[in-house]
């Protein structure tokens, strides 16, 4: 009996039925000049200033799967970018096999993007 079962989960894992594999989510939340501590050109850290102060490093972003939480994570040290403010964020290991997957920043809405979409990195932004 012991070998049958091993035997069936042995095939499962082979034909990819054993369930989702997992991914990796990537992406950037950037701010407008209007929402950031300060204007930089030339670069260094920033952070999110007045209505935008939520977006900062360690700001939660959580990946949404069929009304269900798939994987959770956190942007990134801002850094300034052509006059923006720019936080990367990686969500690891989400395993969900879904057509859509919503993402969320902070308190922020959410936004749909595909799994082959995450998975190239995306770039949500907010102010001007």
């Amino acid at each position: 009996m012991k070998k049958a079962i091993l035997l069936a989960a042995a095939i499962l894992a082979l034909t990819g039925c054993a369930g989702p594999s997992s991914f990796d989510a990537k992406g950037t939340m950037t701010l407008g000049m209007d929402g950031v501590t300060q204007y930089a050109p030339g670069g260094g850290e920033c952070k999110g200033y007045r209505g935008y102060a939520d977006i900062a490093t360690g700001a939660q972003v959580v990946i949404t799967a069929d009304g269900k939480t798939v994987g959770k994570g956190e942007l990134g040290e801002g850094k300034y970018k052509g006059g923006w403010c720019e936080f990367p964020f990686t969500v690891s290991d989400i395993k969900a096999d879904s057509k859509f997957f919503s993402v969320q920043v902070s308190h922020r809405g959410t936004i749909e993007y595909t799994r082959e979409e995450l998975e190239k990195g995306v770039s949500l932004s907010l102010g001007s």
